[in-house]
Formats: structure tokens, sequence, C-alpha cells
């Protein structure tokens, strides 16, 4: 928020002065509601529709495609686009929190990181390759798949 006050929340301020007590509540718990639901939608476009997140997965994709798999370089790509999805995560999930209290960890992007990466984690100490094939493509399709849900898609005119 900027130091300066517009007309417009000096128009807000003195409104909200006016209302009830009760109204006021109402007023919190709805500015609450619409404050939770577009922190879970920006969170799903900035980890779903992140550009170099998906380019590092289409790089992962593409080295366990080939005959022969390096393991450490297929470890190393997994490990950046765990911190990469994390902190963008990390940085809508810091912006809102400072607005509402006890605000929810987005259990559609934290569940399918949590679970996608102990799926990847555990493929990767197996050493079994067509094990980990799989569970690459698999959190492949599924993040494209999560992309592409109504709340994660990014609107860009209207």
């Amino acid at each position: 928020m900027t130091g300066e006050i517009g007309i417009q929340e000096i128009e807000l301020l003195n409104a909200y002065q006016v209302l009830m007590p009760n109204v006021r509540k109402e007023l919190n718990d709805y500015l609450r509601y619409l404050l939770c639901k577009q922190y879970k939608r920006d969170a799903m476009i900035a980890v779903f529709h992140n550009k170099l997140l998906h380019n590092m997965m289409h790089s992962l994709l593409h080295l366990v495609e080939r005959e022969e798999i390096d393991r450490e370089q297929v470890d190393r790509r997994i490990m950046q686009i765990k911190e990469l999805y994390y902190g963008l995560f990390e940085q809508v999930h810091t912006k809102y929190c400072q607005y509402v209290d006890e605000l929810d960890s987005n259990e559609v992007v934290t569940g399918f990181a949590r679970h996608s990466f102990a799926n990847l984690e555990r493929a990767l100490q197996a050493a079994n390759l067509d094990m980990l094939r799989y569970e690459i493509v698999n959190f492949y399709q599924e993040f494209h798949k999560l992309s592409q849900r109504k709340d994660a898609r990014n609107i860009v005119a209207v």
C-alpha cells in the first residue's frame, strides 16, 4: 500500500465509520472471504502460469525420454523445480498473510506439490528408471491439468 490516501479510501473510511458494529463485522468477514478467494486464485496463477517453471518441467520431461537417464541431472532439475514452485507459492502466501489472519495454505497448490515431490523423491531413491519415468510423466500431466483449471487461468483482457 502506498503512503498516500486517495478520495476513494477516505470515502470508504467515512462510510465504515457510519456502519453499526454488527454490520462492520459482516463487512470484515466478507472482506476476508474476498481476500481468501483472490489469494487462492493468485497462488494458482503464480505457480501454474510461470513460464520458467513450465520450461523446467518440459526439460525434465525430455531428460527422461532419453534411453539413458542421468539421475544426477534429473535430481538437480527436480530440486530446482521444487525450489521455484515453493518460492512462487511463498511469495503469494506472504503477500496475503499480512492482511488475513490464519490464512489457509491453499491445499490444491501445497497438496499437489507435497504428494508429487514425495513420489518423485521415492522414485529417485528406488533407482527404478521405469518408475522414475512414470512419476515424472504423471507429475507433468497433473501439473498441466491444474494449469487448465478455471481458477488457475489467467484472464488477460475482459
